[in-house]
């Protein structure tokens, strides 16, 4: 018989996973089965496998040595090289905060978040062997939890990056991004005169193949079919104007943008909608004027994240994390030259 007991960093999970990882060779017809016959117990109790692990809880594999061998050896060891690889690739990320179940990041711009191909270098990637070098994961723990980013960033956007490290972290972090728990706020800096505060409502709906987001009011979509309906997603956008810049005659508004909701390109298409596009948005922007400033990328950072006061959450209950360090910077040096 072998117990395993669990601990804060595997809480949260289903029972189901957690044996999974602990059998990753075994199907998933075998470990039901064992459950059924009461060799997999939890709390000495039969389970379901649908139960949420909690810290403290024990789950007992009443197998022979020879079976739990042969259902506990990872089939394909993990290759650690391509995580080597990024965090040694990868060295201007800037650490927020850390601690043993969370980590956050300020992303550069021009990195993706996660792969979109088998060959990218993603943030995921160098998050995991930033933890493999500091010695807090293995080869071998890969495969119980593979530490990863729970929100994501365009590319070209740079700023702040929430990851989970743990099992614990990742549920945590996941359920509250999922449930809006977490408020996430952006620097922009828009074409044209944008004045004080205000709610942008709408509809989204995501090209696939031009990867381009069309935005639609509510007149619009309610002359729109039902089954035309259920391919959009509704939006809001909260933002407030912060000063406002003379680029070379053309005027330029500084935002805070609140995003409410959270879809992809939500902020550049939702301001390009209502005729101010982000500066330097060639996908969704004026060409000609980031041509003329030689600007490659959009004016959009992810400056601030504000946690929810939740004991889950430790020493990040009801914090504030702010960075302004990346396209911001970018931004103040375009407007300090003299035109």
């Amino acid at each position: 018989m072998k117990e395993f007991i669990i601990k804060k960093a595997d809480s949260g999970q289903r029972s189901d996973k957690y044996i999974a990882r602990v059998l990753p060779s075994a199907s998933k017809g075998f470990i039901y089965k064992m459950i059924r016959k009461k060799n997999i117990v939890l709390n000495d109790s039969k389970m379901s496998g649908n139960e949420i692990l909690n810290e403290g809880d024990s789950i007992k594999f009443w197998l022979s040595d020879d079976t739990f061998e042969k259902f506990s050896a990872v089939q394909k060891e993990n290759n650690t090289d391509e995580y080597t690889k990024a965090f040694k690739s990868l060295d201007d990320i800037e650490i927020l905060f850390e601690n043993e179940e969370f980590l956050i990041i300020n992303k550069p711009a021009g990195i993706l978040s996660q792969k979109a191909t088998p060959s990218d270098i993603s943030i995921n990637e160098w998050i995991i062997g930033y933890l493999l070098d500091k010695g807090e994961i293995t080869s071998d723990s890969l495969t119980v939890c593979k530490p990863s980013i729970v929100n994501r960033l365009d590319r070209n956007t740079s700023g702040i990056l929430l990851a989970g490290k743990t099992v614990y972290g990742l549920n945590t972090l996941s359920k509250m991004v999922r449930e809006r728990q977490i408020k996430k706020y952006y620097l922009a800096y828009v074409i044209g005169r944008l004045d004080g505060e205000g709610i942008l409502e709408g509809y989204h709906l995501k090209d696939e193949d031009s990867n381009k987001v069309r935005i639609i009011d509510k007149t619009v979509y309610e002359t729109l079919s039902p089954k035309e309906k259920e391919d959009y997603s509704y939006i809001k956008t909260g933002y407030e104007a912060l000063s406002y810049h003379d680029l070379n005659k053309t005027v330029i508004t500084k935002l805070s943008v609140d995003l409410i909701t959270g879809r992809s390109h939500q902020i550049r298409a939702h301001m390009a909608h209502i005729s101010h596009p982000l500066l330097g948005d060639d996908k969704y922007g004026d060409r000609k004027i980031n041509r003329e400033y030689k600007l490659k990328h959009q004016l959009l950072h992810s400056y601030k994240v504000v946690f929810p006061v939740d004991e889950a959450l430790g020493e990040l209950s009801g914090r504030d994390i702010t960075c302004l360090h990346g396209n911001p910077e970018v931004f103040e040096a375009l407007f300090s030259k003299s035109w």
